[in-house]
Formats: structure tokens, C-alpha cells, sequence
């Protein structure tokens, strides 16, 4: 190794199988892609098509994951556990979503949904059968 090669850290402890969990680290609303929910992936893995779940506070709210990014790069296959990126949702009604004022206008509440959970148990391995 050279004096500036990068060392390698240890990442997080991930499970690859099992279903797919996103934890949603924070919400970016962008012109012509909708709703962008950044963070990382828990366990599993997704493929762009799945049915998921946007899970917050109290609510459950059925989508499909319709674009998933990481590192700046569209990425059209899947997200593994592991990854951090963006993933953004088809079917989302924007009145399903949290709001709040912010002076005269309703916003977006992007810090309710921050802590949230986007899973899908179709990304996930099929369930053991069999007794131990």
C-alpha cells in the first residue's frame, strides 16, 4: 500500500437475506423525479417494481419502489444491504403525507418521515421451511 491508499473500515453488520429494510435518513423533494428518500439499506435486497411499504409513526402506506440511486448513479437492478442511496416511490399520494405549516404555507413534514422504514418482503429470500 502506498502512503495515500485509502484503508478500508469495517462496514456495518447488514443481513444480506431476509426482507428488505431501508431506514430513511431524509427526504429530498426534486423537479421531475418526485419524492427522493436517502439512507441505507438494513437487510436484503430490492429490485426496482417491488411492492414495499413506507412505514412512519403510525402509518403504513403501500407503494412500489420506482427508482433506486447510490453513489450518484442510477442503479436499475437492486439495492443490496449495505448500501446507502436514494430510493423513490410510485403510488405516493401526497395527502398521505405528513405536513406542516411554515408561515403561510403547508409543507412537507421531511422530520416525520425521517426514522422511517421502506420494506418490501418480496426483496427478501423465501422462508425457510422445515422443522430444527
Amino acid at each position: 500500500m502506498g502512503f495515500f491508499s485509502r484503508k478500508t473500515e469495517p462496514g456495518p453488520v447488514v443481513d444480506p437475506t431476509g426482507p428488505f429494510a431501508f431506514g430513511v435518513e431524509d427526504v429530498f423533494s426534486i423537479t421531475g423525479r418526485g419524492l427522493m428518500f436517502t439512507g441505507s439499506v438494513e437487510s436484503g435486497a430490492v429490485v426496482r417494481g417491488a411492492d414495499a411499504e413506507l412505514v412512519f409513526g403510525d402509518r403504513v402506506l403501500p407503494v412500489r419502489i420506482g427508482r433506486l440511486e447510490s453513489r450518484k448513479r442510477r442503479k436499475p437492478q437492486a439495492l443490496n444491504a449495505g448500501y446507502v442511496g436514494a430510493i423513490g416511490l410510485d403510488g405516493l399520494d401526497k395527502d398521505d403525507l405528513p405536513r406542516r405549516f411554515h408561515g403561510e404555507h403547508v409543507i412537507l413534514d421531511t422530520a416525520a418521515l425521517r426514522g422511517g422504514v421502506i420494506r418490501s418482503p418480496a426483496g427478501g429470500a423465501p422462508p425457510e421451511t422445515g422443522s430444527a
